[in-house]
């Protein structure tokens, strides 16, 4: 058995992982990265990368199938396997791109690949190692949550960890789960000649909190796919290759369908299992996770900290980069723990209409407080040009002060007014100061600028500053 002595030691080699390392050893720390593989981020080889490869050849099918509104006819024929073997020999690449840093760590022995599992306080078992460390950072991603009825039919699941594995895709699909995973994939599925059925819960959809808008997105989603907002499942039985589901919509009707496979898309949970963390002395809450301090990504009073997925507080590739480094930084220069100002929040997903929530979602925001500005993609001029004219765009704003709070949108290529959203906010800049910015003619940012005057309308008073969502 071999002792190694390190000032911190990282638990995870993805994104979070490396930057807590980088930024460790930046700061002077002796560190060593531990995980028993496979290596590559989440975000390479099982998440973003993958997803929006099979995203893109959908949207391409999707944009043939409906240039005919232009005068341009296309017949079009999917070939799945194809299809497949394109998303993989692309994702193989994203991950190859980082063998040579994976290379690298090991040759300075800066690696070791074994599963690592607190044996106390300030020391780790890693295979047949002993790791002493002053600080460690905990960056072991997320696993998929399996709803406890599906488990007994393992041969017709699929998650994000196998799904682009398939040599072609399947006849049919059921989704479960409306969020990001489940709406992108099960949207590109559809597009791409699958029948798909979205099965979610309280009518959530994605990231959106805004009841209007949620209301919006089930209604555009409806129009493409087989989608029940929620759902009470009554059932499952194996009946030959097809796994019957039954199940009651929110109406109360029953209902029920026949698939090739489901895909489990009803949540991500911290992968903490089998780490030991009560001989690491951190206290957990009644789930069996850490508290974790968002400023400073310290668990609890110990000298652990924790990053990334690890970390459910915002699931995403940028934030898993930055609670590296801030995880790392802190982590080096224990018991000297530093706090830092968190980005604005930025959730995205790459469906059709995007979702996007920025800064202040509806739902954080107190009532009266803030006034609400809006925009109809139907009746912006670039969105109808690009048929893509539905999905809508709302604000937030501070009453008084006119300070920009936060956004939600369905829409068209939301993905980019959500950055200039998130750059706005992240600068403290007011409904006042984003109109007295430039906005080219015709582009989908003159949408942005509609909404926002209807926003500055209301918090001068000139235009009745009230909810027009249901429920809220």
């Amino acid at each position: 058995m071999k002792n190694i002595k390190v000032d911190v030691a990282v638990i995870g080699a993805g994104t979070a992982g490396l930057f807590a390392r980088h930024y460790a050893a930046k700061a002077g720390a002796r560190t060593i990265i531990l995980d028993p593989g496979p290596l590559g981020t989440t975000c390479a080889r099982v998440g973003c990368m993958p997803s929006k490869l099979l995203i893109a050849a959908a949207d391409a099918a999707h944009a043939a199938r409906h240039a005919g509104v232009y005068g341009v006819k296309a017949r079009v024929s999917v070939d799945t396997a194809q299809v497949m073997k394109t998303v993989r020999k692309g994702r193989d690449n994203f991950v190859g791109s980082m063998d040579e840093e994976y290379r690298e760590l090991r040759k300075k022995k800066l690696l070791l690949d074994e599963r690592a599992v607190f044996t106390g306080p300030r020391t780790l078992r890693a295979g047949e190692n002993t790791i002493e460390f002053k600080a460690a950072v905990i960056a072991t991603g997320s696993v998929t949550m399996v709803p406890e009825p599906y488990r007994a039919y393992t041969d017709f699941l699929l998650t994000r960890e196998n799904i682009f594995e398939l040599k072609k895709l399947p006849a049919s699909v059921l989704v479960v789960g409306a969020g990001l995973i489940g709406l992108e994939l099960g949207q590109a599925m559809a597009r791409l000649g699958t029948r798909v059925t979205v099965l979610g819960l309280d009518r959530l959809v994605g990231p959106l909190t805004d009841p209007a808008l949620r209301e919006e997105a089930i209604k555009l989603f409806s129009e493409e796919l087989d989608f029940c907002p929620h759902h009470a499942l009554t059932g499952l039985k194996r009946e030959g290759k097809l796994l019957r589901v039954s199940y009651r919509d929110a109406a109360g009707k029953a209902r029920a369908g026949r698939f090739e496979k489901v895909l489990v898309a009803a949540g991500q949970r911290p992968a903490l299992d089998g780490l030991g963390l009560e001989a690491a002395g951190i206290k957990l809450d009644d789930r069996g996770r850490p508290r974790i301090d968002p400023a400073t990504m310290r668990a609890g009073k110990s000298r652990i900290f924790v990053a990334g997925d690890a970390d459910p507080f915002r699931p995403a590739l940028h934030e898993a980069a930055f609670e590296g480094k801030l995880a790392g930084r802190n982590a080096a220069s224990f018991p000297r723990v530093t706090a830092a100002v968190r980005y604005p929040q930025m959730a995205i997903t790459f469906t059709d209409p995007q979702l996007a929530v920025v800064g202040a979602a509806r739902k954080e925001l107190k009532a009266g407080s803030f006034c609400c500005g809006e925009l109809d993609y139907r009746e912006q001029g670039r969105a109808i040009i690009m048929n893509a004219g539905r999905g809508r765009l709302r604000v937030y704003g501070k009453k008084g002060s006119g300070l920009l709070l936060g956004a939600e949108i369905a829409g068209p290529r939301a993905e980019h007014a959500a950055h200039l959203l998130a750059w706005c906010i992240g600068r403290g800049l007011t409904v006042a100061e984003l109109l007295r910015l430039p906005v080219y003619h015709p582009v989908l940012e003159e949408g942005l600028e509609t909404a926002l005057q209807d926003l500055s309308a209301k918090l001068s008073g000139r235009r009745a500053c009230e909810e027009k969502a249901p429920g809220a």
